[in-house]
C-alpha cells in the first residue's frame, strides 16, 4: 500500500467522487467551493440519465438508448473513480476504489449497463454523506481553529488600525473591544474587563483582568476595552501553539495503522481470489461483483483515524491536549502514575512561613539578597520568597550574574559577594558547610512538613526559610478514582526532603514505601526508567517546570497547567491546560472511551462487511444493495467516532 503516513489523504481517493468518502481521500480537492460545484453537477446529471434508463426501460425506449443513458451515467461517477484507481497504481499506491472501479468494469462488460450506473451513483451519492458524516466528527477540532483571530487593531499615530495577526510584532498596543477575540498573547496595560478563556482551559468561568495581568490569545473580551501591550508574536502565542499541536495531531498516524499495513498488503489480492472463487462456484458475475463492491475496506479504514480525530477535538475543547493518538491508546495500558510533587500534587503556590536568620544578619538583609538571586527565577519557591519580599517592602539588592541549578537551588554574585540560595544538598555541594546547631534547628522547624530554604553569603550561612505548600484539594479524590481505575501503584517523585514528601503522599492516600524523596531534575528521568525497564506503561505527570527529561521519557508525559510554559508544551505528550488535576483523570476516561470506540468499529466494519459478501455469494444481495450496504457500514462507523464527545460529557 506504500506509504501508510500517506495512506488517509491518498489510499482509495477516487478523483472529485471518492467511492469511499473521507476514508478514500481526506485532503481532497472536493473540499474546496469550486470542487464541490463541478461534483454536485456530474452527480446531478448522472442521476438524471440513470432516471432517464430505468423510466426508458419500463416505457419501452429501444434497448440502446437506454443502454446508453445508462453508460453516460456511470461514466459521469466511475471515470473519477478510474482515474483515481489508475493514479494510485501508477504512484504505488493500492487504493480501495480499485474495487469499485472493477465493479463498474465488470458490470459494463457483462453488458449490465443499469448495474454499472446504479454503483457508480449509489456510491457517489454515499461519499457525500460520508464527508458530511467525517467533518461531524472533526467539528471539535473546528471549533478550536475557528477561534484563532485573524486581525487585531493596533495603535499606529494616536489611532488604531486593523492589522494582520501575523504582523503584529512584541511591544506593539492593541486595543480589544468587548466581544472581541484577543489576537495575541501580551499584557494588559489599561482598563478592565472579564474574559472568556475556555478556548484554552475548557472552563467557560469569566477570568478579571486589569492592568498588568496576563492575556491569552483566543479568549473572548467580555465587557470591557482594554490596551494591552503584545508580549509575544503570533506563531508563539500560546493559542496558536495548541491549535498547532491539534492540527499536527490530527495529521499524525493512528497507532493501529501496523494492523492496517499489514492487512493492506494481503486484502487487494485475497479480495480478487474470493471473488473468482465466487464466479467458478456460481457462475454468477452478478455476485462477484457484488463481493468486489461489498469488499471495499472503507469503514475499516476509518475505525482509527475518525475516532482519534474525535477524541483529539473533544479533548482540546475540555482543556486537555493530546499530541497523538498513540497516547490516547497507552492511556488504557498505564500501570504506573508517577507524580512529581510541587505544583502537581501541591497547588505550587508556596509561601513564606516563617525566617531564621544568624549573625549580624536580620530578616530584611537576608531577604534583599535572596530575592534578588532569585528575581529571574519562575519557580515557586523563587516567587514565595520574592512574593514575601514584596509584602514586606524589602528591596533587592542587584546582582551581576546568576546561575541557577534546575530543583536544587541558584547562585548570584554581587558587590556583597557570592550568594547561594537552595536546599541543603545544593550548599553543601558548593562547598557550604552547615553549622550542627543550624542543621538541628532547621529540621526541627520543618518536622511538621514545611520546605527548607537556606541562603548563605561567601560560604558562610546566614538564614534560612521555612515554606509551605497546600496540597490540592482535588488530589486524593484524584488518587482515588485512579486506584478504582486499577491502577494500584501510584508514586511521588520530588527533590523535597523524605518528610515533606511524606507528608503530601499521606494527606493524598499514597502508600509511603512509594515516596521518592531527595530527587533531582535530572535523576527523575532515571526514575522513570527504572520502572519502564521492568516493562511497565509509565504515565508521569508534573508541571513541566523542571521535569522535561522525565515527562519526555515516560510513556505518557502529563504537564498541568502550561499555559505559559512552552518547554512543557513541547516536551510532554498531553498538556492539562487548566490548573486542576482532575482533567487526568478526564484524559484517561477519554483514552478509554476512544480505545471502546476503536474496537467496536473494527469489530462491526469487519462483522458487517463479511455478512454482506456471505449476503452476496447466496445473491441475496444484489450489486446496487451492495453499494447501499457498504455506505451504511462507513456512516456507521463515523457516527459512532462522532458519539466520543458525547460520551465525554455523559461521563463528566
Amino acid at each position: 500500500m506504500g506509504k501508510t503516513e500517506d495512506y488517509v489523504k491518498n489510499s482509495g481517493s477516487c478523483g472529485e467522487n471518492h467511492c469511499a468518502g473521507p476514508a478514500c481521500g481526506y485532503g481532497q480537492n472536493s473540499h474546496h467551493e469550486e470542487s464541490d460545484v463541478r461534483k454536485y453537477v456530474i452527480l446531478a446529471a448522472a442521476g438524471v440519465l440513470l432516471a432517464g434508463a430505468i423510466s426508458g426501460e419500463y416505457i419501452g425506449l429501444p434497448e440502446i438508448a437506454v443502454n446508453i443513458l445508462a453508460i453516460l451515467s456511470a461514466l459521469c461517477t466511475g471515470i473519477p473513480i478510474l482515474v483515481s484507481s489508475i493514479q494510485g497504481l501508477i504512484g504505488g499506491r493500492q487504493n480501495v476504489c480499485e474495487f469499485a472501479g472493477i465493479a463498474i468494469i465488470a458490470a459494463i462488460i457483462i453488458g449490465e449497463y443499469l448495474i454499472a450506473a446504479e454503483v457508480g451513483l449509489i456510491l457517489s451519492i454515499g461519499e457525500i454523506a460520508e464527508e458530511y458524516a467525517y467533518q461531524r466528527s472533526r467539528r471539535e477540532i473546528e471549533k478550536i481553529a475557528a477561534l484563532h483571530p485573524d486581525h487585531g487593531l493596533v495603535e499606529r499615530d494616536g489611532g488604531f488600525i486593523e492589522v494582520p495577526v501575523d504582523d503584529i510584532e512584541i511591544g506593539d498596543v492593541v486595543l480589544v473591544r468587548p466581544g472581541d477575540v484577543i489576537p495575541s498573547d501580551g499584557v494588559v496595560l489599561s482598563g478592565s474587563t472579564s474574559v472568556d478563556e475556555s478556548c484554552l482551559t475548557g472552563e467557560s468561568v469569566p477570568n478579571e483582568k486589569q492592568a498588568g495581568y496576563t492575556v491569552y490569545s483566543g479568549s473572548i473580551n467580555i465587557n470591557g476595552a482594554v490596551r494591552i501591550e503584545v508580549s509575544k508574536k503570533n506563531s508563539d502565542s500560546t493559542y496558536s501553539r495548541i491549535v498547532g499541536f491539534v492540527r499536527e495531531a490530527e495529521s499524525r498516524r493512528p497507532p493501529t495503522y501496523p494492523f492496517i499495513d499489514t492487512l493492506s498488503s494481503v486484502y487487494t489480492p485475497l479480495t480478487l481470489a474470493v471473488t473468482a472463487l465466487v464466479w467458478i462456484f456460481t457462475g454468477s458475475i452478478e455476485r462477484s461483483i457484488t463481493i468486489i463492491i461489498v469488499a471495499c475496506p472503507c469503514a475499516l479504514l476509518l475505525s482509527t483515524p475518525s475516532a482519534v480525530i474525535s477524541a483529539i477535538g473533544a479533548g482540546a475543547r475540555r482543556g486537555i491536549l493530546i499530541k497523538s493518538g498513540l497516547y490516547l491508546e497507552e492511556a488504557g495500558k498505564i500501570d504506573n502514575v508517577l507524580f512529581d510533587k510541587t505544583g502537581t500534587l501541591t497547588s505550587g503556590r508556596m509561601r513564606v512561613k516563617s525566617i531564621r536568620t544568624f549573625g549580624n544578619f536580620d530578616a530584611e538583609s537576608v531577604t534583599a539578597l535572596a530575592s534578588a538571586a532569585e528575581n529571574g527565577s519562575e519557580h515557586p519557591v523563587a516567587r514565595a520568597i520574592k512574593r514575601y519580599a514584596e509584602e514586606k517592602g524589602v528591596n533587592a539588592a542587584g546582582y551581576v550574574k546568576t546561575n541557577s541549578r534546575a530543583g536544587l537551588g541558584i547562585r548570584g554574585e554581587s558587590d556583597s559577594g557570592t550568594v547561594l540560595v537552595g536546599n541543603a544538598n545544593f550548599l553543601r555541594g558548593m562547598g557550604v558547610v552547615i553549622p550542627s546547631k543550624v542543621q538541628s534547628e532547621a529540621e526541627f522547624l520543618s518536622m511538621g512538613g514545611a520546605s527548607l530554604v537556606f541562603v548563605s553569603l561567601n560560604d558562610e550561612v546566614i538564614g534560612f526559610y521555612c515554606l509551605e505548600d497546600s496540597v490540592r484539594d482535588e488530589s486524593a479524590n484524584v488518587i482515588e478514582d485512579l486506584k478504582k481505575s486499577g491502577i494500584d501503584c501510584i508514586s511521588i517523585v520530588s527533590g523535597d526532603r523524605r518528610e515533606v514528601a511524606e507528608s503530601v503522599a499521606d494527606a493524598c492516600g499514597i502508600d509511603r514505601k512509594n515516596v521518592y524523596a531527595g530527587v533531582a531534575p535530572g535523576e527523575k528521568k532515571a526514575v522513570v526508567e527504572g520502572f519502564q525497564s521492568t516493562g511497565d506503561t509509565i504515565c508521569f505527570v508534573g508541571d513541566g517546570v523542571n521535569d522535561a527529561p522525565a515527562l519526555a521519557q515516560a510513556n505518557i508525559g502529563v504537564a498541568m497547567g502550561s499555559r505559559e510554559n512552552t518547554v512543557a508544551i513541547e516536551t510532554s505528550h498531553v498538556v492539562l491546560l487548566r490548573d486542576d488535576l482532575r482533567l487526568l483523570l478526564g484524559f484517561m476516561r477519554l483514552g478509554r472511551i476512544t480505545a471502546w470506540t476503536i474496537r467496536g468499529n473494527v469489530v462491526f466494519a469487519l462483522s458487517f462487511t463479511f455478512l454482506l459478501m456471505a449476503l452476496a455469494f447466496f445473491g441475496i444481495v444484489h450489486p446496487a444493495g451492495g453499494a447501499v450496504g457498504h455506505q451504511i457500514a462507513v456512516l456507521a462507523v463515523l457516527a459512532n467516532s462522532a458519539l466520543i464527545p458525547v460520551w465525554m460529557e455523559r461521563n463528566g
